[in-house]
Formats: C-alpha cells, sequence, structure tokens
C-alpha cells in the first residue's frame, strides 16, 4: 500500500461479460482485502457490460480503450499510455486477453511498471490458422516472454499453448486454479429450478452454463440431447448464457421440435441453484482452457459428460467426470449421459476436501495473489 491507498492492478480484458476467466477474475475480486489490493478495468468496448455496475460498487473502475484490431498498434500504444498516467499509478498490469497481451507487456515495461502478467485462459485463440495469424502469434508469444515478469496459466494445457511447451520449466510461469467460493455449493435445493419452470420434481434434468459461441459445441450439444429424448422421453435440458449464435441454436431446437424440452434461461447470477437442480452436466467443447463452470458443477456434485479435449486437470478425482471423444459418434455420448445419471452424488465434505486440496477455494487464491499483488519485485 501506498500510505492508506490500496495499490491498484489494471486487468484487461474485451469486455467485462460472463465469461470464464471474467467469473474467475470476479470470484478474485469480492475476496481479496481491497483495503490493500484495488482492481481496475480496461476493456475493448464502449458497450455495458455483465459485471460493470458491481465492479463499481467494489470500488474498481471501467476504462475504455480502442480495440487494438481496429485501432492499429500506434494508437493503441498512444491511449493505453494516456491512460496509464491518468487513472495510475499502477502497481501492475494483468492481462486476460491472449496473444495481444504481449504487445500490452511491452507498453507497461516501457512505462516503467514492474508487476507485469500474462494470463492464459485457454488453448485456442479461435482465429483461423492463416500464415499471418502464424506471425502474428510467434510475434507476440516472444514480446510475451521478453516483457511479462509473471506467466498464469488457468492450466498446464492453457499455459502450454500460449507460453510454448517449455513453459512449465519457466520459473515465471504458475497454475492459478479457477477458484470459486466452495460454500455456496453446499446446501443445493434441487427442486426449486424446477417449480420455477414448471416441471415435475422427478424430470432428469440436462444442464449446460456457457456462451453461445464455436467452441462450446452448442449444435453437437442439442443433438446429443435429441437423441437422448428418443431413450429417456422426459428429460429436459437447460441452457444458461448468451452469445452471438443463440438464435441459430434456437432454430435448430425448434426445427427437432424438442422446444418443450429445452429451456434457454439467459444469462444468470444464481448458478449454484441452477447446478443443485441438475442431474447431469453435458459439456462437449470443441477447445477450453479449465472451465470454471466444470468446477462448479463437481462442487455440486453433479455427474459431468465433456469432451475429451478437454484437459484432464480438470477431474477433481470425485468420480464425476467422463471424457468421451468428439468422434465417439451421438450413441456413445447418449450412453455415457445415460450410465452417469445413475451415479451417486458425493457428500459436501467429501467435494470440499477433493476441491481445497487442488487450490479451488477462492479465499485461498485470492489471498495468495495479494501478496503477489501487494509485494512484488523487479524481475
Amino acid at each position: 500500500m501506498r500510505g492508506d491507498k490500496p495499490v491498484r492492478i489494471l486487468h484487461f480484458f474485451g469486455g467485462m461479460n460472463r465469461g470464464g476467466a471474467e467469473t474467475m477474475i470476479m470470484n478474485i475480486y469480492r475476496h481479496i482485502d481491497r483495503a490493500k489490493v484495488q482492481f481496475d478495468f480496461a476493456v475493448h468496448t464502449k458497450e455495458q457490460c455483465h459485471y460493470d455496475n458491481e465492479i463499481m460498487d467494489l470500488g474498481g473502475r471501467i476504462i475504455h480503450l480502442p480495440s487494438p484490431a481496429k485501432a492499429g498498434p500506434r494508437l493503441y500504444r498512444r491511449s493505453l499510455m494516456q491512460v496509464l498516467h491518468k487513472y495510475g499509478p499502477f502497481q501492475g498490469v494483468h492481462s486476460h486477453v491472449y496473444y495481444y497481451s504481449g504487445f500490452i507487456m511491452r507498453i507497461a515495461q516501457k512505462a516503467g511498471l514492474t508487476l507485469r502478467i500474462s494470463h492464459s485462459h485457454s488453448t485456442q485463440d479461435s482465429k483461423t490458422d492463416t500464415m499471418k495469424r502464424r506471425i502474428y502469434r510467434q510475434f507476440m508469444r516472444y514480446l510475451i516472454l521478453k516483457y511479462s515478469t509473471h506467466l498464469f496459466g488457468c492450466s498446464r494445457a492453457a499455459g502450454q499453448h500460449l507460453f510454448g511447451p517449455d513453459c512449465d520449466s519457466d520459473f515465471r510461469f504458475k497454475v492459478i486454479p479457477n477458484a470459486i467460493e466452495l460454500s455456496k455449493f453446499k446446501l443445493g435445493n434441487k427442486h426449486e429450478l424446477r417449480e420455477k419452470l414448471l416441471l415435475p420434481v422427478n424430470v432428469p434434468l440436462i444442464g449446460h452454463v456457457g456462451r453461445f459461441h464455436e467452441a462450446k459445441n452448442h449444435k453437437f450439444l442439442i443433438k446429443i440431447f435429441h437423441a437422448l429424448l428418443k431413450k429417456l422421453p422426459d428429460a429436459h435440458l437447460v441452457l444458461v448464457g448468451d452469445g452471438s449464435l443463440k438464435n441459430e441454436v434456437e432454430t435448430i431446437i425448434h426445427a427437432k421440435g424438442i422446444d418443450n424440452h429445452v429451456h434457454m434461461l439467459g444469462v444468470r447470477d444464481d448458478v449454484p441453484l441452477i447446478m443443485s437442480a441438475l442431474d447431469l452436466f453435458l459439456f462437449p467443447s470443441l477447445y477450453e482452457g479449465l472451465p470454471v463452470v466444470l468446477i462448479e458443477a463437481q462442487a455440486a456434485g453433479v455427474p459431468c459428460v465433456v469432451s475429451d479435449v478437454i484437459t484432464r486437470e480438470v477431474d477433481m478425482k470425485l468420480g464425476l467426470v467422463e471424457f468421451v471423444g468428439l468422434q465417439s459418434g451421438i450413441d456413445l455420448w447418449v450412453e455415457r449421459v445415460l450410465r452417469c445419471l445413475q451415479l451417486e452424488r458425493p457428500r459436501f465434505e467429501e467435494r470440499f476436501a477433493g476441491l481445497k486440496a487442488a487450490g479451488y477455494d477462492v479465499e485461498q487464491v485470492a489471498t495468495d495473489l495479494e501478496v503477489l499483488y501487494s509485494n512484488s519485485l523487479v524481475i
């Protein structure tokens, strides 16, 4: 702390909507000692985002920067330098914008900031693999490795994808678990959501939480559920989230004639309530880092059937995660869903102990980062 003021950390995001990385940082923000450390958020959008009001309530600032793709490097550099001067001093920067973190790290180093964190939350950047894109990735990785003082990944797989396959041997690299508030998943009510949806208490309820984006593979998810209905005709599916593909997914649901079995719940703040109501969590993603929602599902004791591209690090060894290949075919996915619906949920004490031992208690992660943010030295 400088006098009686908290040190300030500037986080970089595209926008503070309810995504995995954003939710993880908000979990930490709520639990960090804000008398010692405060967060500000540099975002690449002018739109109002889901977490903006809460950030301001917690004492943070939303700082708008131009979109890197539209602004170009010169305008972006000038804009960021102005932000650092106007809103600072900052103890450091913590960037979550994947490869573009390299350019941010370089600017921060030139501005004299001694804490510069690049944080990887995924195993792909979702961009077409062109020659131009490969050159961009190579150059940005070079900048990240040259100018970052710390390299964080939500998993080793996410770290290796952004920082290189040898990042484990880099003393700057550390896995920062996508920690959650475990106590919220202790006392679940299996019936409350069903009552709100006007469903019988005993219908099988399948769930998915995630933005409507290509990576989440909603089209395949709907195919699985449609096939499942032939075996389990009273099953229902809840989809939580929003995104650019939502209307397209709704059209597919309607075309298959399963509207009455699928419930679109939008963006929600009551994920623990939803998780506690589910009988199974279905997650056939094309790629991920380490999804917060799978940690939340296991905290709630919900069996999870997930694609095998997701890192095994997500499995908390509670007997709740079943990996299935994306090329395995619909029948195998349905078979695994039916099998996992029969699993018995571990007691909360067992779930709590397992997740806490694996580092997923947000209070501990917040404390560790508080120390880093407050006391970092020049590297």
